[in-house]
């Protein structure tokens, strides 16, 4: 190319090197095309694209901008499958915890979901408790120390001779044993004491009864049950109803 010169006589190698291009700047060329060979002005925005065109680049763009697009909704896709997913299980049988915005467990009823069950927290005197939520039909149950009581029942039990209500408004099943408190027994405080008649033997204890000799208050085993009565770690105490 050092003895190639313009028509002018200028040789190329000596005309000054450009250093950057746009897309409307114009190169000088021979092009041969349909058989004719001849000097052409060529643009660079023609020759860039003849380029792409040849190297198949514009193609392998569009297919890279096409596979981005086909990721991108497949990965929005994904994720509202998972979604819907987890939603489809929340609150099932075999599916996943769902909890309110108070923290209660909601259970689905076929259409939405529903506050089912929360808990009571602990305090310094009492346990945790498990309080449902949601009214529960006559099937339900509830446990005593004697067996379940199905709701349907509840109405019975409490007027069955079976059971009894005691401080606090509990049901507890009916002892099967119960006795009398003496009527000459006294009370200090809530404490029974039993009269000297029987620290002496004079007078009878009833069964599960006994008194200490030096103070005369009543002890109780726990086997008898005495109405109106607490059993205070063995001593026998009066209680109202």
């Amino acid at each position: 190319m050092s003895g190639t010169t313009t028509s002018s006589g200028t040789p190329i190698s000596s005309l000054p090197q450009a250093s950057a291009v746009s897309s409307t700047d114009t190169l000088v060329g021979v092009v041969t095309s349909a058989g004719t060979t001849q000097a052409e002005q060529i643009p660079v925005s023609v020759l860039a694209e003849g380029i792409s065109e040849t190297i198949g680049l514009s193609d392998a763009v569009t297919a890279a901008q096409a596979a981005a697009e086909t990721a991108t909704t497949q990965a929005e896709q994904a994720t509202e499958n998972a979604a819907n997913g987890v939603n489809a299980a929340r609150g099932k049988a075999n599916g996943v915890a769902a909890l309110d915005g108070s923290g209660n467990l909601a259970l689905t009823d076929g259409t939405a979901l529903q506050s089912a069950l929360t808990v009571v927290p602990a305090t310094q005197t009492q346990t945790a408790t498990l309080k449902p939520i949601l009214a529960l039909d006559e099937s339900a149950k509830i446990r005593t120390s004697s067996g379940d009581i199905a709701l349907s029942d509840m109405a019975t039990a409490m007027q069955d001779d079976d059971y009894l209500t005691v401080l606090g408004g509990a049901v507890v099943a009916r002892p099967r044993t119960t006795g009398a408190v003496p009527s000459d027994f006294t009370v200090n405080g809530n404490v029974y004491v039993a009269p000297a008649a029987y620290i002496s033997n004079l007078s009878s204890l009833p069964a599960g009864l006994s008194v200490d000799a030096d103070t005369g208050i009543v002890l109780t085993d726990g086997s008898i049950f005495f109405p109106n009565t607490i059993n205070n770690i063995g001593v026998l105490c009066a209680v109202s109803e």
